[in-house]
């Protein structure tokens, strides 16, 4: 795997611990660690009678905006953590500044620290960052063959991926399903989701089989219209929502990724508490 800058900054799991530039990525994957689905704790050596919520607010809910200033902005809403995503603009010294407050952090895809974006894929279907979930590719990549090839050859089975909607690989239930059989590791983004059922693509019976599935290590929640994935704010009647409590409740790191650009601060948080399923 080649790694990218992602990595250099420290905040991949996978990084020796003895480096100063690890310290955010030490904490994050300690305080995940401690609050992992029960079913997942075992492997772990984590006593899977302890399960805590974890509910994160992606960066992305701020996208476009500095690393720093929509980081701030996010955390006063008294969350328990951040997922870094791609698309804010980079700031200097955003990592450590993280890591000196203790913020418990995932990341996911092509976050990059010092860019907006990085390579995920490269042509040949290897992944280039080492992000806690990824997306995987789109139909029309050069990845995409190479990808399905290296899924039947039992690879990918030491990340997360990303339940997508079509145009994508796992972005319809016949995919989700041959993913299951696979046991592959799955990051729920119930929005994503919406969008397959909108299109006839998601048969109820692989919902059913998904709601179950043991291999959940993130569940993603926004809403939209059925017609694209707008991460729209949620309502009571989001689809998925009263799942993605139940997940959180079970200790699963569950992120809320509407757009919360017009939203104001009382409103930012009525989104969580309909996350928490609070009165």
């Amino acid at each position: 795997m080649v790694h990218n800058s992602v990595i250099a900054y420290g905040v991949s799991r996978r990084k020796d611990p003895g480096s100063p530039a690890m310290s955010i990525g030490a904490r994050a994957t300690s305080r995940f660690l401690a609050c992992r689905h029960s079913r997942n704790g075992a492997r772990h050596g984590i006593d899977s009678r302890e399960v805590f919520p974890m509910l994160l607010l992606a960066l992305s809910c701020l996208q476009g905006r500095p690393m720093q200033t929509a980081a701030e902005e996010l955390l006063a809403l008294g969350v328990d953590g951040l997922q870094l995503t791609p698309g804010n603009a980079p700031t200097e010294g955003f990592l450590e500044g993280l890591s000196r407050r203790g913020v418990p952090v995932r990341t996911h895809h092509g976050f990059d620290a010092r860019a907006l974006r990085a390579q995920v894929w490269s042509p040949l279907a290897e992944c280039l960052v080492s992000s806690d979930s990824v997306h995987p590719p789109r139909d029309v990549d050069a990845a995409s063959p190479h990808w399905h090839a290296r899924v039947d050859s039992g690879d990918f089975h030491d990340m997360t991926l990303e339940t997508m909607y079509p145009g994508y690989a796992l972005g319809t239930g016949e995919a989700l399903q041959r993913a299951m059989d696979l046991g592959l590791r799955l990051a729920v983004d119930v929005s994503h989701l919406h969008l397959q059922r909108a299109a006839e693509r998601l048969p109820d019976s692989v919902w059913r089989r998904l709601q179950d599935y043991p291999h959940i290590d993130e569940v993603h929640v926004s809403a939209n219209l059925g017609d694209r994935d707008a991460h729209l704010p949620l309502t009571p009647d989001t689809f998925g929502l009263a799942w993605a409590r139940e997940r959180l409740g079970a200790g699963v790191p569950v992120i809320l990724e509407c757009y919360l650009h017009r939203l104001s601060h009382d409103e930012r948080r009525t989104q969580l508490d309909l996350l928490r399923g609070s009165p």
